[in-house]
């Protein structure tokens, strides 16, 4: 279970309050009970977090217990985004159903190492962007920074902006050598030069302090987490 009084107790009302607006709030098991998402969406309700970030099998039942104005994120094809866009909008269309509001989804971001694979890339991007907004929820593009170059995340950055994406997001977090947290910093503030002001990063993977949170507050506009000692 998450619990923030470490972290609160170095902080301020404003600095919490702006932090807990960040947060999305993330619990990935495939073995989740009822009573485990009545108590995620308990602890988001109590600490004002943005969103609850679940497995689209239990998108309803989040639904069911949520009361207040806490977005509910849906992961699509998590971790590894290899499936077919059709799938993957099958998959959107019934999380919106059962009552999603955002829209977490891993592209196939590899595919951005082959340039005869780039196009098709794009068109994955551009066809996701196009039903999550004519269906209203907010759509965020997972890559993986960890095992891309800055090149390659720029080049997926502009796909993302020339397709009007909402965020893009850093990792899954489920990387076995994943990048350190300094590294990804870095390739977040790069992104932060690039990516217009219309579009936000969502920082995920391996946040575990209050000095790793003041030091992406600049650059990053929500964080997926599930805990923070």
């Amino acid at each position: 279970m998450i619990v923030y009084k470490k972290i609160y107790e170095y902080l301020d009302n404003k600095e919490k309050s702006e932090f807990n607006r960040l947060i999305d709030y993330t619990k990935i098991s495939d073995n989740l009970s009822n009573d485990n998402i009545k108590d995620l969406c308990k602890e988001a309700e109590e600490n004002g977090f943005y969103s609850i970030c679940v497995l689209p099998q239990f998108v309803a039942t989040a639904y069911s217990f949520l009361k207040g104005d806490i977005k509910i994120s849906c992961l699509i094809d998590f971790p590894k985004g290899e499936s077919n866009t059709k799938n993957k909008i099958n998959d959107i269309d019934e999380a919106i159903v059962n009552g999603a509001d955002e829209i977490d989804v891993v592209v196939n971001y590899k595919l951005i190492k082959e340039s005869e694979e780039k196009e098709e890339l794009e068109k994955e991007i551009r066809e996701l962007s196009e039903y999550c907004h004519r269906e209203g929820v907010v759509l965020k593009v997972i890559i993986e920074v960890g095992l891309l170059n800055y090149q390659e995340i720029e080049a997926i950055c502009m796909m993302c902006a020339d397709n009007n994406v909402d965020f893009v997001m850093t990792s899954t977090g489920k990387l076995p050598k994943d990048d350190s947290f300094e590294t990804k910093l870095e390739k977040v503030k790069y992104m932060k030069k690039i990516l217009p002001d219309n579009i936000g990063i969502k920082f995920s993977g391996g946040i575990r302090s209050l000095s790793q949170i003041k030091e992406l507050l600049p650059f990053i506009d929500r964080v997926g987490t599930s805990q923070i000692n």
